[in-house]
């Protein structure tokens, strides 16, 4: 994906702490986030599909209309609308066409998309640690999509994932099950005996029972230790190969900050990396200017006489060209409140050196902000 924001959090409190960001300060504000933010672990992959802030669904490619299906299933209703979908649809005509099957009052939908939802959102729990993509979507906005506060799911997602440390072979809803003794009684139950190949998610199982997944992953962890089952390890993912064609041989970072030496600086600095580097120090022009040039990234100072940072955001996120270019506010005032500001605006943050000693942090923050918005074919950041 294009107009990315990576963010290389590795733990559950700094994904809960990010996406409670996304919601506004306040329920006037602007800045509130509509888009996707990817978990992504060495096993498996999830967007997290916000609107207005608060989360609608989470979506686990490849397995999200097959899950809505199983739901469905074990809640015997059928849902022939659901068929007509497939899970290699793109993303935001699979949305519209979900958002458009929920108009119609679909309680049965409504509610095998909230139960999916917790599933996928117990899994991430119970993964030791991920990457994850901020990619901001306006158009989610006028999508008429169910959306939960994250802190109502939190709260009892928490509870279950406490209950699944405590099972000694059972770590993660999408293991699979094989058989091992068939000469144990329940092997000679047929539904039994067909989801215990090797081939079921532990998920899976439990929907084919009607059952809830945590009283099922109780049962199967008793009869792993028995030596009944064996509970199969998650498969790892294998390393996502980026197409050479979705760099550019050169990329444009446009800067925006009324101090002229640090605009010579900091743009000499990364015109050495390899990069083309644009650079104004009125911001009442710049976006006349960025318009044209489609940069990469923009980098603009909090802090300018005449103009508020923030609000030179608001006005950059309202030109179509440029609402999904990654911005990174910098500024000397490295303070939480800034950086909560930074995250609501949906923007990276990085602080200006206040000292000589502060300049190869500086850089190394610079450095990884470029390879993870914009990278080059060939690194030279070195």
């Amino acid at each position: 994906m294009q107009n990315q924001q990576t963010l290389a959090h590795q733990s559950l409190a700094q994904l809960l702490q990010l996406c409670q960001s996304l919601k506004p300060p306040s329920p006037a504000s602007s800045m509130v986030f509509n888009g996707t933010v990817e978990v992504e672990t060495n096993h498996h992959r999830w967007h997290l599909v916000f609107r207005q802030g608060d989360l609608s669904f989470i979506d686990e490619p490849d397995y999200l209309i097959n899950t809505l299906m199983g739901k469905l299933k074990s809640l015997r209703q059928g849902f022939p609308e659901l068929q007509k979908i497939s899970d290699r649809s793109p993303r935001p005509e699979l949305y519209q066409v979900l958002a458009n099957l929920l108009q119609g009052e679909n309680v049965a939908l409504a509610q095998a998309l909230r139960a999916a939802t917790q599933e996928n959102l117990l899994a991430i729990f119970l993964e030791p640690e991920f990457n994850l993509t901020l990619q901001p979507e306006p158009q989610l906005a006028q999508l008429p999509l169910p959306s939960t506060p994250l802190d109502e799911l939190v709260k009892a997602t928490d509870r279950t994932a406490n209950q699944w440390r405590t099972l000694l072979h059972v770590r993660h809803p999408f293991q699979k099950v094989a058989l091992l003794d068939a000469e144990d009684p329940i092997a000679n139950v047929p539904l039994f005996a067909s989801v215990t190949n090797g081939k079921f998610r532990i998920s899976e199982i439990a929907d084919r029972f009607g059952q809830d997944i945590s009283r099922t992953a109780i049962k199967l962890d008793r009869l792993a230790e028995k030596r009944t089952i064996a509970i199969l390890p998650l498969p790892t993912r294998p390393p996502q190969v980026i197409p050479s064609e979705s760099f550019k041989t050169k990329q444009r970072i446009f800067i925006v900050d009324d101090s002229p030496i640090l605009l010579k600086q900091l743009a000499s600095l990364i015109e050495s990396w390899g990069y083309e580097v644009s650079i104004t120090s009125n911001a009442t022009t710049a976006i006349a200017q960025m318009i044209p040039q489609q940069p990469a990234i923009i980098f603009l100072d909090l802090n300018m006489p005449g103009t508020n940072g923030f609000e030179l955001i608001k006005q950059i996120r309202r030109q179509p060209e440029l609402n999904l270019t990654p911005l990174v506010m910098i500024t000397a005032e490295n303070n939480v409140a800034n950086s909560f500001r930074a995250k609501w605006a949906n923007c990276r943050f990085l602080a200006k050196p206040k000292a000589t000693t502060d300049t190869a942090e500086f850089r190394s923050q610079l450095r990884s902000l470029l390879r993870e918005l914009a990278p080059l074919p060939t690194d030279t950041l070195v």
